[in-house]
């Protein structure tokens, strides 16, 4: 992928980058700010009411609501701090499951503990001894991620909520387990911004910022792009005055020499169907036919299947379809030798996205031979 083209429209975006611009400035001169307040060596000798969340110079508030410029903790309940107090508690202090297990309602014990534990963590982190990450489960992994991001800021991408780095590495292409480590994500982003030349010399933050923005903007811009390449596709077989057969060859060709056939190769990689991985065979199929569809369908990913030549020429033709579970449904119209020499069988299923299914209910009645 070409990041060049990406950062130069990010950059012509002046909400984008000057948004960048500002939270890095802003973000830098509060983390500093709560850096001369609480220094980790001054966490040991903290009381609960420096820490607890219902003070608003507190340490817990501070985190939670203003380094929110710094980096984000989402919507996160109170209890994530493992001491803490509510406004529905008032006063009353509250422990977090795991140190209520431990400590039963000793919240003086409990808040030694919890000082202990964030003190070792972080110079685990400073000593880059990631692996052990995962041995401070007792702190919550929101405030872990929080913790590592405001203490050291040049290492990691500002970012603590699971769901916000994984679009980020599902943004820029990076696979992952679903179980890995969130400090490992966070290193694999911050591992592809010193990879791609053009972002290396970029802050963290306005790593997150440019992701956040690619996130939002891509479809957008794809689909933009797309529609306008079917429109010359269309303007195209207009001036050749041509219908029928000769008309979907011409838009057949286009299609998978375009985004359309890119998108299903990156979805499928191999024939929805038999499995056949020959990237020089697979054919981009719409479901819903490009001469039925509004402009957006025919552009739409979910409005397609990549499949080999022999069930792409089934499913165009239909002689077969898919239910909504993604089971196959053949022709009265094949007989049993024609299912054999073309590769299909009852016990055949694809694997459908929700999407799929309004173009298939169109496919079931409009194009399956029954």
């Amino acid at each position: 992928m070409d990041w060049m083209d990406w950062i130069k429209r990010y950059k012509a975006d002046a909400d984008g980058w000057k948004k960048g611009e500002e939270t890095k400035s802003l973000g830098d001169k509060e983390r500093k700010e709560f850096l001369s307040i609480y220094p980790i060596e001054s966490i040991p000798n903290l009381t609960i009411e420096q820490y607890i969340i219902g003070n608003d110079n507190s340490f817990s508030y501070w985190l939670r609501y203003k380094l929110c410029n710094v980096v984000s903790m989402g919507n996160t309940r109170p209890r994530v701090f493992g001491v803490y107090t509510t406004k529905e508690t008032g006063s009353q202090i509250l422990l977090s499951p795991s140190y209520e297990k431990e400590f039963d309602s000793d919240s003086e014990k409990a808040f030694d503990s919890l000082k202990k534990e964030i003190v070792y963590f972080l110079e685990d982190i400073n000593h880059k001894n990631y692996d052990n990450y995962e041995k401070y489960k007792k702190i919550n992994r929101s405030l872990r991620d929080m913790l590592m991001v405001v203490y050291f800021y040049d290492r990691f991408i500002p970012v603590c909520t699971k769901n916000t780095i994984e679009d980020c590495l599902n943004s820029v292409g990076i696979s992952f387990k679903k179980n890995k480590s969130m400090i490992y994500k966070n290193l694999d982003l911050v591992k592809w911004k010193k990879d791609v030349p053009e972002l290396a010399s970029w802050s963290n933050p306005m790593v997150l910022n440019f992701c956040l923005w690619y996130i939002k903007n891509k479809e957008k811009i794809y689909n933009n792009e797309a529609i306008e390449t079917a429109k010359k596709i269309e303007e195209e077989i207009a001036s050749l005055n041509i219908d029928g057969e000769s008309r979907k060859a011409i838009v057949n060709v286009r299609v998978n020499q375009g985004k359309f056939r890119g998108d299903l190769l990156e979805r499928y990689n191999r024939c929805c169907l038999c499995g056949m991985k020959n990237p020089e065979l697979l054919i981009a199929s719409h479901i819903k036919p490009w001469a039925e569809s509004e402009p957006k369908e025919k552009v739409d990913v979910d409005n397609g299947f990549l499949m080999c030549p022999n069930h792409d020429k089934l499913f165009d033709k239909g002689y077969i379809t898919f239910d909504d579970d993604g089971k196959i449904i053949i022709s009265d119209k094949l007989t049993e030798n024609d299912k054999v020499f073309l590769n299909i069988d009852s016990r055949m299923h694809i694997k459908l996205t929700k999407s799929n299914k309004k173009y298939l209910k169109f496919h079931r009645e409009n194009i399956f031979n029954r």
